[in-house]
């Protein structure tokens, strides 16, 4: 783009190697790292020839996305401890953008996908507070265990998964948690995912056998009920009600 374009560029490498010239200087980009090219500047980009790269990338503009870009153009690093949390940006954050945009362009999904987006470009510009909320809780039993649960919100896990991801026996996990948070450990998961539908009720037009079937309940039935029972109400008449 010998002209840039109005938009400021978010290039996340995850795998592999590429490149980016902008203002007169090639720089390579590698895995965990990332470069934001900012609107109206020119710039060309591409794979490395012999590992080519694996990418997000993100357009965005707005009054305020200036604030998201460095004034300093040079290549970033993304820490890869267990405290980063780099797997959530792509889990999370741009699937979560993904998929909510790919269910139309409603104003309410727009409106959702640009708050995602701040999230987004937040962890991204500061990373130290975006890790420290993890490391925090990554010292905690409990806290840990919902950590694992929310990695693995779309898939069935046992009450052994857990315990093991805490390097608990599941007795002994059972007992801290529900110490620490009066439900069980798999009725506290249940409770996660019925939050996650109610997200996904309200910010998206998929179906409730989609949501079922996303958040790993193979029978729509028994996700119909267990959202009644934790919500009071059928899922669609959740999505009917009015909110706010």
């Amino acid at each position: 783009r010998k002209h840039g374009c109005d938009q400021n560029i978010l290039i996340y490498c995850v795998k592999g190697k590429g490149w980016v010239e902008c203002q007169g200087g090639r720089k390579t980009l590698s895995e965990n790292q990332f470069f934001i090219i900012p609107a109206q500047v020119p710039h060309s980009y591409g794979a490395d020839k012999a590992s080519p790269w694996t990418i997000y990338w993100i357009h965005f503009k707005g009054d305020i996305a200036g604030r998201f870009v460095d004034d300093i153009l040079k290549i970033r690093d993304m820490e890869t401890n267990e405290s980063s949390r780099n797997r959530e940006r792509i889990t999370a954050m741009f699937k979560e953008i993904y998929e909510n945009l790919s269910m139309g362009y409603s104003i309410e999904n727009l409106e959702y996908s640009s708050i995602c987006l701040w999230r987004l470009l937040g962890s991204f510009k500061y990373t130290a507070q975006f890790q420290r909320t993890n490391e925090a809780k990554r010292h905690d039993i409990v806290e840990k265990g919902i950590l694992y649960m929310n990695d693995h919100i779309q898939e069935k896990i046992r009450l052994e998964d857990l315990a093991s991801s805490c390097g608990l026996s599941v007795s002994h996990y059972s007992k801290v948690f529900k110490a620490k948070t009066l439900h069980s450990p798999m009725a506290y998961f249940n409770d996660l995912k019925i939050q996650k539908a109610c997200q996904l009720l309200d910010f998206s037009d998929m179906q409730v056998k989609e949501i079922s079937a996303q958040l790993g309940f193979d029978d729509v039935f028994y996700f119909s009920r267990l959202f009644n029972q934790t919500m009071g109400l059928s899922p669609t008449l959740y999505r009917k009600k009015k909110k706010g």
